[in-house]
């Protein structure tokens, strides 16, 4: 722009007029060009083209002098790649954004600018819009993403001065085939064995023999309706109140739900003459839940956990593992005074220890309890280097990925007491871990199997299991303020910092931490930075499910940061707001 004294030649003029209308979508001086403004560093500013397809939004003290802003269109011919995408994925056309000083030179953003497209149509779950970056020769994901279902737009944070992005569709990914099915019958059946330990060894069998369906219930149990005989369904949805009470009152209803193994993750073994003689566990007590019946007693109508099993891996936050293993005739015959028992109360609800059952090789004398974790996005996941476990122990290889199938053999082995040989010679799987383990632990092992030899976990039914988990995607979120939700959006990879550790498009990043629980024992070495997408489905919150809702939560971690820097800014309770409100979006 040529400026002589204070006053503009008739050129500069007409100059600043074509910037000044390009920034309110007015015009280009530059037909190639679809937005070319002059950007005040010290004010920023809002731009957009003609229609409105395109915008971004500069703050101020983004740029550390004054700038221009061009955007382009790039033709598909310029992009023709090998992508992660399809045609059918893009969403909108692509577009070159590039911010330059006024010399034309590369400049650095000091702040974060938000990028808005227009998309030609919105997404349906599991189905996402997301911005996507040119990058390296090919389309990838933006990390920081969100999307406007009012309008259909989908908006991005980057501090690139220069980058070439446009709108697509992209499904959660998820396996299928016959190795799901049977991964889903090792998922609801398969103990490989556990009966000879919670059995012989805790006497579940003898508990359940007097508990109620009504106590059961209190505890958490799910129970699987398609496994219920004829007779008890007639019982339970007809008139008669008095029987129905009666029914969830007797320890014998309890026994006919395990004779037709209804009761979701226990599998009851009988004798010839219908005597209970073991009981065994399986991963679905924890990770299966059945959708609710209401049903009319004399109580009124009362929802009850009884219903089709929902195989949408939200985990069972209500199964409370420590009070029933509180109650086995194995803890109460310790002679302790209930101090045992005390403990495994304090676990609480979707809560368990897996380090706490006797002969356990990884006890740490430490109580423990970790949340029930969701089973989803595994696929997603896995791209991003995810690491398994709350501990974070287990990550795939590079040349086998099975970390999942790896993680359930040490799982069905020294947490649920199958008989197995992890970690040893005679094991089924090589462990796929995230550290070496210490001596000290593989001579466990290794005692562990000289006391009790053989294996009886096969790769089958753990590669088929891997293939289950991977094959769940998320729940779609349920209502938010999405006006609210994108202002928490900003604040979340922005002033807050969560994105420091929630960094990957997933919302998960490598490493472990200590900051927010405090772990101690087998976990202080850190908690892995779990994938948030779904979050609002999976209360109570953290590892140790110490937090019963987002609010608590996003207050909670919001103290630690501030104690870590306290140069950090103080948020208000409308900031919290709106990043509990983006994590209810995800």
């Amino acid at each position: 722009m040529q400026v002589i004294g204070n006053v503009f030649t008739r050129g500069a003029l007409a100059t600043a007029i074509a910037l000044a209308l390009s920034a309110c979508g007015g015009g280009s001086s530059d037909s190639s060009n679809l937005i070319e403004a002059d950007v005040t560093a010290a004010t920023g500013g809002s731009f957009s083209n003609t229609n409105g397809k395109v915008a971004v939004e500069i703050p101020a003290g983004a740029l550390p002098e004054d700038a221009v802003l061009t955007v382009s269109k790039i033709s598909e011919a310029a992009l023709a790649t090998a992508s992660a995408f399809t045609a059918d994925d893009f969403a909108s056309d692509a577009y070159r954004i590039r911010v330059r000083t006024r010399a034309g030179q590369d400049i650095r953003l000091d702040k974060p600018i938000k990028l808005v497209l227009q998309a030609d149509r919105a997404p349906t779950h599991p189905t996402l819009g997301e911005m996507a970056i040119f990058d390296d020769g090919a389309w990838q994901r933006v990390h920081a993403s969100f999307f406007r279902h009012a309008s259909q737009r989908a908006v991005a944070i980057t501090t690139q001065s220069e980058a070439t992005v446009r709108v697509v569709m992209r499904t959660l990914q998820r396996t299928s085939g016959a190795a799901v099915e049977r991964g889903q019958t090792v998922m609801m059946d398969e103990t490989f064995g556990n009966e000879a330990f919670f059995g012989d060894v805790i006497g579940l069998h003898t508990l359940l023999e007097g508990v109620t369906p009504a106590d059961a219930v209190a505890l958490g149990v799910q129970v699987d309706i398609t496994k219920l005989p004829q007779s008890v369904i007639d019982l339970m949805t007809g008139s008669d109140l008095a029987a129905k009470d009666a029914a969830l009152a007797d320890p014998a209803t309890t026994k006919v739900l395990l004779q037709n193994d209804a009761v979701i993750g226990v599998r009851a073994r009988f004798d010839s003459e219908g005597n209970m003689t073991s009981a065994g566990l399986t991963c679905a007590l924890c990770h299966v839940n059945a959708t609710p019946t209401e049903f009319q007693l004399s109580a009124g109508t009362v929802a009850l956990p009884i219903g089709q099993p929902r195989f949408d891996g939200v985990p069972n936050s209500k199964i409370d593992a420590g009070a029933i293993l509180a109650l086995t005739p194995f803890v109460q015959g310790l002679g302790d005074g209930g101090a045992t028992a005390a403990v495994l109360n304090g676990w609480g609800p979707g809560n368990f220890d897996i380090r706490a059952l006797p002969d356990n090789v990884l006890e740490d004398g430490v109580v423990n309890p970790t949340n029930n974790p969701p089973i989803w996005n595994f696929v997603d996941l896995e791209e991003q280097d995810y690491l398994f476990g709350w501990d974070g122990l287990f990550a795939n290889d590079g040349s086998n990925n099975n970390a999942l199938a790896s993680q359930a053999e040490a799982v069905y082995d020294l947490v649920m007491h199958g008989n197995g040989a992890f970690g040893t010679a005679g094991g089924t799987l090589a462990p796929e871990l995230s550290v070496t383990p210490p001596q000290a632990l593989l001579d466990a092992l290794a005692q562990a199997e000289a006391d009790q030899p053989g294996n009886d976990i096969t790769a089958g039914p753990l590669l088929d299991l891997q293939e289950w988990m991977r094959s769940i995607a998320s729940p779609a979120p349920g209502a938010y303020d999405e006006a609210l939700a994108e202002r928490g959006f900003e604040l979340f990879h922005g002033e807050a910092g969560c994105a420091s550790c929630h960094q990957s498009a997933e919302m998960t990043g490598p490493g472990v931490f200590t900051d927010i629980t405090h772990p101690g024992g087998g976990l202080a070495g850190g908690i892995k930075v779990p994938g948030l997408r779904g979050i609002s489905h999976t209360a109570p919150y953290l590892s140790n499910g110490s937090v019963a809702t987002l609010d608590e939560a996003v207050d909670g971690v919001l103290q630690v940061l501030e104690g870590l820097d306290p140069a950090r800014p103080d948020f208000s309770a409308e900031d919290k707001a709106a990043l509990v409100e983006y994590l209810k979006s995800l």
